[in-house]
């Protein structure tokens, strides 16, 4: 069988939705189906609507792992980053009235003009569109499954801790048109099933972890590397606003202030809006918070086996790959009671959940964690326990494959 999975950035980029992708694609290779990816040319999510966002070099290979991969340039509106915020708001709203009209404003996000004749160049047997807030994709994708009368499976991602871009009119109407909806979690499959999705349309079948991708993580190595002494809280993943960055930081200076030694580490991209809370640090607080970027598979590793506290206390998840990574070196968890986490993390079993945006809880939370070593590795050794029960990269699989099949066999 052929299959193609439509996304907005493939590897070498990381993330995850990127790592998600690859993963199923990868494994239905080695299934023996031939498997392409079609994306965007964009490194930096900005690249999907700012025409000075990073590309992906045009050297870069064109297959990884045994998929195929082939990106396609976008095009990108004037104005750049205040435009399309624009349209997407323009698109909501229009949403409300028509969901037609609505889906003529979505091609634009992203504009990608050479998707749909990339799309009817491909043989496929099965089509996938991933991520719904990106629908000109998901959109492209059923025109062309429609066109040859192919069978395309939607992954919508859904956010919905912060559910308006996720969830407009034309959006759910695309869903309801694919021949199969895989959610991430029991809430999602709920939320769309009241949105009038049929229940054997929607099948749940989320993101793993390989656990032995962690096998020879060296937590020392990072601290010596990076010069770091004492408890450190990591945050990985883009940093912004809606990740929880910004009260991340915040709750980190309350427990310096308060006299806590212990170092913040952020590793991922950054969006605008974050420097400046990490310049207005004081001087003496700024050596406790740690930038590192993007760092490559190994040192992430590192990371994470380097941190007594792993945090993410966003709204925007799907699902939370992050959490599994830290449960996998034993490592205590935080994040939001928003969206689909709190199916993820059990709350006070396996980590902690705060509301997002409260500072205060936040800070509370990791002073119990970093207070009380005892809860903290009993809170690692249920997450451990937990993805080796029920989140590993085979377990999933075998659940996406046996949907799969229930449409292509």
């Amino acid at each position: 069988m052929y299959i193609v999975h439509v996304t907005h950035r493939a590897w070498p980029m990381v993330g995850g939705s990127e790592r998600h992708v690859q993963e199923i694609a990868r494994r239905q290779a080695l299934d023996g189906h031939r498997v392409t990816i079609i994306a965007t040319d964009a490194a930096d999510l900005s690249a999907l609507w700012n025409r000075h966002g990073r590309r992906v070099s045009s050297d870069a290979p064109g297959e990884y792992q045994g998929v195929r991969i082939k990106r396609l340039p976008t095009r990108c509106l004037p104005l750049g980053d205040y435009e399309f915020a624009a349209l997407r708001r323009l698109t909501w709203l229009t949403s409300h009235v028509s969901g037609r009209a609505a889906l003529a404003l979505a091609r634009f996000g992203p504009w990608v003009p050479g998707l749909q004749q990339a799309l009817a160049e491909e043989p496929a047997d099965l089509l996938f569109a991933w991520n719904i807030t990106l629908e000109g994709l998901t959109a492209a994708t059923a025109r062309e499954a429609r066109r040859r009368g192919a069978p395309w499976i939607a992954v919508p991602l859904l956010h919905l801790g912060w559910e308006r871009f996720y969830t407009m009119r034309h959006q759910l109407d695309l869903l309801r048109e694919a021949r199969m909806v895989l959610a991430q979690t029991s809430r999602d499959r709920a939320f769309l099933l009241e949105r009038g999705l049929l229940a054997s349309q929607v099948h749940i079948a989320g993101p793993g972890v390989n656990p032995a991708d962690g096998e020879g993580a060296d937590g020392e190595r990072f601290r010596q590397k990076y010069g770091i002494d004492g408890p450190v809280i990591l945050s990985l993943g883009t940093l912004s606003y809606n990740k929880g960055t910004h009260h991340l930081v915040a709750a980190a200076r309350r427990l310096w202030d308060a006299g806590h030694r212990l170092t913040l580490i952020l590793i991922g991209p950054e969006q605008e809006n974050v420097r400046p809370i990490l310049e207005q640090l004081p001087a003496k607080s700024r050596p406790c918070c740690r930038h590192l970027g993007q760092l490559s598979e190994e040192e992430k590793w590192d990371a994470v086996d380097a941190a007594d506290v792993v945090a993410l206390p966003s709204r925007t998840e799907s699902f939370g790959i992050v959490f599994l990574e830290a449960w996998t070196l034993g490592k205590p968890v935080i994040g939001a009671r928003s969206g689909a986490v709190p199916k993820v993390i059990d709350d006070g079993v396996d980590g902690l959940l705060v509301e997002f945006g409260d500072v205060a809880g936040l800070a509370e939370a990791l002073s119990e964690l970093l207070d009380n070593p005892t809860l903290a590795i009993e809170m690692g050794r249920c997450g451990r326990e937990k993805v080796r029960q029920a989140y590993t990269w085979d377990q999933q699989y075998a659940r996406l494959r046996a949907a799969v099949d229930t449409i292509t066999r």
